[in-house]
């Protein structure tokens, strides 16, 4: 037995807070919905120890709440704290264009050309899924390019909060798929005025794009997750 080394299990939690946090920000829980450390341990085919490990540090990243009874929930969404998301990711977000565009490559425009095309035939077969997955990474792509890794964790940390609520009424609202459609000749504008290196002129279209999605599903997130008392009307500066 003294020939056996311990086993690492920082590895297990990190794999398993990776899964966790991914989920939730792909909006594959929907707001206010409690999760059970038996449950996801058993989806996940492993102990409770990594899992309860994870809970709490998504916790403490406010993408989950610790209910008065002791259980664990997705953050119920709440109208004001949606806007002033949605206000700071438009700011941050359109900082790390401009940034990648002063860093930008001919490899960067060519990614960035190839997934706005993956999302208009995603649009053409009506494949949601595909649509958001090609959408994040087209953003995540452009801020990663801007070389700034604490900015990136922060645009991560705010989408981890935003993901729940905007992929869940993206699911919810027929012909959503339209709007993806507008949302690509946006990303054209971005990707024109990043060739060009106009800094500017594509940070102010990536914040064109987060406030107009936020304005478009806003209202339905409200009436599907929101308060009784709160009102349907998402205002975004």
């Amino acid at each position: 037995m003294d020939k056996l080394s311990p086993v690492d299990l920082s590895t297990l939690h990190e794999r398993v807070y990776s899964r966790l946090r991914e989920a939730i920000s792909q909006g594959d829980f929907v707001p206010g919905e409690v999760l059970t450390i038996r449950t996801v341990a058993a989806s996940l085919g492993t102990s409770s120890m990594p899992v309860r490990e994870s809970l709490r540090r998504l916790v403490a990243e406010k993408a989950l709440v610790q209910l008065a009874n002791r259980s664990i929930a997705v953050a119920p969404f709440d109208l004001a704290l949606f806007g002033e998301l949605i206000r700071i990711r438009m700011a941050i977000e359109s900082m790390a264009t401009r940034y990648a565009a002063q860093k930008r490559t001919p490899e960067l425009i060519s990614r960035l050309t190839e997934l706005n095309e993956r999302m208009k035939a995603a649009v053409h077969d009506k494949d949601v899924e595909a649509l958001l997955d090609s959408n994040k990474t087209f953003h995540f792509t452009i801020y990663a390019a801007a070389e700034m890794p604490q900015l990136f964790e922060i645009i991560q940390g705010l989408w981890l909060r935003t993901g729940p609520y905007l992929r869940a009424a993206y699911r919810s609202v027929p012909g959503a798929e339209r709007h993806f459609l507008d949302g690509t000749r946006v990303h054209a504008r971005v990707i024109q005025a990043l060739e060009a290196g106009n800094a500017q002129r594509a940070g102010a279209n990536i914040a064109l794009d987060i406030g107009f999605t936020a304005r478009r599903f806003g209202p339905m997130i409200a009436q599907l997750y929101g308060k009784p008392d709160e009102s349907a009307q998402t205002t975004v500066a």
